[in-house]
């Protein structure tokens, strides 16, 4: 066999691991890359030949030589990595398999596992290369519709979560069931309730001791509001001080107590170019428990509910597994406002790169999934969190110490096969 043979065997030994030091040289160098996955190469040898047309021993069994070694593969580490919390609450990882659903300028649709997102200033949440992260957006009737048609997550920062008139009202009050039945034995309390512009209204509850154990109560407005319903009624309470029955009519004189324990009703129009609103006063609850009693004991007002809200700005932001992007608002509302996509591929080692942190799909890794997170085998979302890369510096260094001995062994061959074919030139001197 020509020294030929073992001069290019040689040389692919070089080439092969140069090959491995610049994958080692990529990882290395992506140490501090949000969401990298490195890289590990594996080896083959080349096809054998015989030794002058002679290719079995005696005894039959074979004789080869190989031709050197090739680059057999080289795979991706998809492996998890740990993850750092930043405090921002657009930055986003993932826990588990999946992708981020990115859509480049030009229109391409690529893969992430960095989420180190932010909005520009048209809203849009991007990548830090400028791709827009896909997902649903909150629609007109204020929910996100997940089946909808896969867009450009937009976050506005002028979103606003609309008012919401009040509709129930409650308080936690006692009266003193030793105060005088006159005029004099009264209880004021003031409730700040919403109209249906998210103007701020407030109505004035008075009781009105009438006998032992029975209360009068009116519901006034502010000026210019009308109340209808039943803003004045009578309260009869037990010889244990619970309240027994609620009368929600215009009382008369004798007053006979009907033993209702239907909650008041008050309709008001309040003359401002709000809608009227309808508000239960519940002064009893739906399980029979009540919020007014009369013990001997200062007439007083422990606490107060309503269920409405004025208009409110956008304030701050949240992520949960499930991707859900919520609004955090100053009215103290909390809304979602879009929900990312995830992508899960059949084969992830059959994504190709393409550079800025991106992946895109081949034949070999199929078409992507596209769905929620936490489901379909896709993993979850953490909010306020990057991952890290999974490059193990120890186990690369481990490996740029055996590639660096493997090239230097193939070099001392190349060296050692030119001098032997010198010597052979030099043979007819």
């Amino acid at each position: 066999m020509s020294l030929y043979s073992a001069f290019y065997s040689g040389l692919s030994g070089l080439a092969t691991n140069a090959n491995a030091l610049n994958v080692i040289g990529n990882n290395l160098s992506n140490i501090n890359t949000v969401g990298f996955k490195g890289s590990s190469t594996t080896f083959r040898d080349i096809f054998s030949t015989s030794l002058g047309g002679v290719s079995t021993q005696g005894n039959g069994n074979p004789i080869q030589f190989g031709l050197g070694v090739q680059t057999n593969s080289v795979s991706q580490d998809f492996s998890q990595s740990s993850f750092q919390s930043t405090g921002n609450a657009l930055d986003m990882a993932i826990q588990g398999n999946g992708f981020f659903t990115l859509q480049t300028s030009d229109g391409r649709q690529v893969f992430s596992r960095a989420g180190n997102f932010s909005r520009n200033n048209d809203g849009f949440l991007v990548a830090s290369d400028g791709s827009s992260v896909m997902g649903w957006n909150r629609d007109a009737t204020g929910s996100v519709n997940t089946s909808a048609t896969l867009s450009p997550i937009r976050i506005d920062a002028g979103t606003t979560a609309s008012a919401f008139q009040t509709a129930n009202i409650r308080m936690g009050v006692n009266l003193n069931a030793s105060a005088s039945a006159d005029v004099t034995s009264t209880l004021t309390t003031p409730v700040q309730v919403y109209d249906s512009q998210g103007n701020t209204q407030t109505l004035i509850v008075t009781y009105t001791k009438t006998s032992g154990n029975t209360w009068d109560y009116a519901v006034t407005g502010p000026a210019g509001a009308a109340i209808t319903g039943s803003p004045t009624g009578r309260l009869t309470f037990s010889a244990s001080g619970s309240l027994s029955s609620i009368d929600p009519t215009p009382y008369a004189v004798p007053f006979v107590p009907s033993m209702t324990t239907t909650n008041p009703t008050l309709n008001i129009n309040w003359n401002n170019g709000a809608a009227a609103s309808t508000i239960g006063f519940n002064l009893m609850n739906t399980d029979g428990s009540t919020n007014i009693t009369q013990f001997s004991a200062a007439s007083a007002t422990s606490s107060s509910f309503q269920d409405g809200y004025g208009a409110g700005t956008l304030r701050d932001m949240t992520v949960d597994q499930n991707g859900i992007v919520s609004g955090t608002f100053t009215n103290g509302q909390v809304i979602a406002l879009a929900q990312i996509a995830i992508s899960s591929f059949n084969n992830m080692n059959g994504l190709v790169q393409t550079g800025n942190n991106h992946w895109g799909q081949s034949l070999a890794s199929g078409s992507p999934t596209i769905g929620l997170a936490n489901q379909g085998g896709r993993g979850g979302v953490l909010g306020s969190n990057l991952e890290l890369s999974n490059v193990d510096v120890a186990g690369e260094f481990t490996k740029l110490i055996l590639s660096q001995r493997g090239y230097e062994a193939n070099s001392k061959i190349v060296t050692t096969t030119d001098q032997l074919m010198q010597v052979t030139l030099n043979l007819k001197q």
